[in-house]
């Protein structure tokens, strides 16, 4: 019996070769269907990180806006006038950016992400603006009604009441309660402030004029950049900012300003739109510009677009992408739609990718909570 096994025949080894193969295949299918699983899962996921970091960013920044500032005495005094060593502002002749006084402003460019910008004080202890009792005279000082929660090195921002609006920067160097004397020399610790002859630039203020504590001025800019939220700081110096990614995958952002203004634009469905009331009656893109005009806005409306990952084949061979075949929309489509995801375009890449919106109402309690 044994000198009659001669082994596997041929056909046995080309069976059981393909019983194998087709093994192989199924189990080769299996993983490329659960890692597809797989990278769509993690593609949401990161998608929906990243949307939620990037609303989250935002909307720290915006809930402070106006910090220190929110006063609507101040408001509608158009561009600060400063001076950084060795340099004025541009509307001064110098060098140095414009810079306008607004809590928030909403940067539109036809075509391209909104920008939006927030300017708040960091660390001011005053909140109240306090009074000049006498007008300005020549030298580097002011007297004020109240030098409590002034310090040396804080930024500080004279506001006219009369006249055209007028605003300017100043950074103390110098605080004396006994005479209520605010100081402001020039130097490496006044880097505001104008050298000795130099003042001539910056406008003159009166008595009754108002005087903000700003503490650390703080002027942030959002904006999409390479598929990226990237976040600008600012400080009204030469050269004085710091850009850093918050967070990729993030392709477009939208904004609106939300208004208590008594219009109807057809953006808020209220039973009745009153001016003053505290219910904001419209959204839209028009920046504020006078003091009544900053006093009914009341919270800002952000639509934040994050693009998710997997690059996704066309469902037929040969075709177009239809990842996407419907242009993403927020609430404020209508007025700010999205339109960084260039899918009307047939052959267009961006319709081989998925998306997801993020939007939220963001009240800028400084505004509403204002001295005046």
């Amino acid at each position: 019996m044994r000198s009659r096994q001669y082994g596997m025949s041929l056909v046995e080894v080309l069976v059981a070769v393909a019983i194998g193969l087709i093994g192989i295949l199924i189990i080769t299918q299996a993983y490329l269907a659960s890692d597809s699983f797989n990278r769509s899962t993690l593609g949401e996921g990161g998608a929906q990180t990243n949307g939620t970091i990037a609303l989250f960013t935002v909307e720290r920044d915006v809930r402070q806006a106006g910090y220190g500032i929110a006063d609507s005495r101040a408001f509608g005094c158009g561009t600060i006038k400063y001076y950084v060593d060795p340099s004025y502002s541009a509307i001064l002749g110098g060098t140095l950016p414009d810079v306008s006084l607004a809590p928030v402003a909403i940067t539109t460019t036809a075509g391209q992400p909104d920008q939006i910008t927030v300017m708040y004080s960091s660390s001011a202890t005053r909140l109240s603006p306090v009074a000049l009792t006498t007008a300005q005279g020549a030298g580097g000082g002011l007297v004020v009604d109240g030098t409590y929660g002034f310090f040396v090195s804080d930024l500080i921002l004279l506001v006219n009441l009369a006249g055209a609006p007028n605003c300017s920067l100043r950074k103390v160097t110098a605080v004396t309660p006994s005479s209520s004397m605010l100081n402001f020399n020039p130097g490496a610790a006044g880097e505001y402030n104008p050298p000795p002859g130099g003042n001539g630039l910056l406008p003159k203020y009166a008595k009754d004029d108002l005087v903000f504590d700003l503490g650390q001025l703080r002027r942030r800019n959002y904006a999409i950049v390479n598929n990226n939220l990237r976040a600008t700081d600012s400080l009204l110096s030469a050269g004085g900012t710091t850009a850093f990614d918050v967070v990729d995958g993030i392709v477009d952002l939208r904004a609106q300003y939300g208004k208590d203004n008594g219009v109807n634009n057809g953006t808020v469905s209220n039973a009745t739109y009153t001016l003053g009331d505290g219910i904001i009656d419209s959204y839209d893109n028009n920046p504020p510009v006078t003091s009544s005009e900053w006093t009914q806005v009341l919270a800002v409306r952000v639509g934040v677009l994050a693009r998710i990952g997997n690059f996704e084949k066309p469902s037929v061979s040969g075709g177009n992408c239809d990842a996407t075949t419907v242009l993403p929309t927020w609430s404020g489509s209508a007025g700010s739609p999205f339109n960084a995801v260039d899918i009307a375009t047939v052959t267009s890449q961006a319709r081989c990718y998925r998306y997801r919106v993020f939007e939220t109402v963001i009240p800028l309690r400084n505004m509403i909570w204002r001295a005046s």
